[in-house]
This record gives C-alpha cells, structure tokens and sequence, in this order.
C-alpha cells in the first residue's frame, strides 16, 4: 500500500481521502471477523443479502468476548 501511495502521489481529492480511508477501514474490520472483504463488497453492490451486516456480525462475536460493566451492548 505504501509503495502504491508513493507512485501515484496519493488521492487528489478530500472526497478520495475519505473513500481509501473507508475501505482501508472495511478492510480491516472484515479480516479481523474473518470474512472476505470482496464477497461482502458483492454481497453489499449486489443486494443479495446472504452476509450479514458488520455491525450484526460485531454483536455475535462480542456475546461470545464479555467486555465488563464498561461495555453494554445495544
């Protein structure tokens, strides 16, 4: 990633610092809860519906992880 930010000299605009920092963002999220990034990217451009939505998929794993008083989930 550095390598290619280094080639192409960065975004050009606020708008694409935003998205790269967006997908940069999905993209760390779905690899930590273990699904493919590009078939929840289809899944979502699709409309398909077959993976569940991170913010789901963040409450069944934190269930399984008890956080403490400090963290209620909603």
């Amino acid at each position: 990633m550095v390598q290619r930010r280094n080639i192409s000299y960065a975004t050009q605009t606020q708008q694409g610092i935003k998205a790269w920092d967006i997908f940069m963002s999905l993209v760390a999220t779905t690899r930590k809860l273990g699904i493919s990034f590009f078939e929840y990217i289809r899944d979502r451009i699709s409309k398909i519906g077959n993976t569940p939505s991170l913010g789901t998929l963040i409450r069944e794993k934190s269930v399984s992880n008890p956080f403490g008083w400090s963290w209620i989930a909603q």
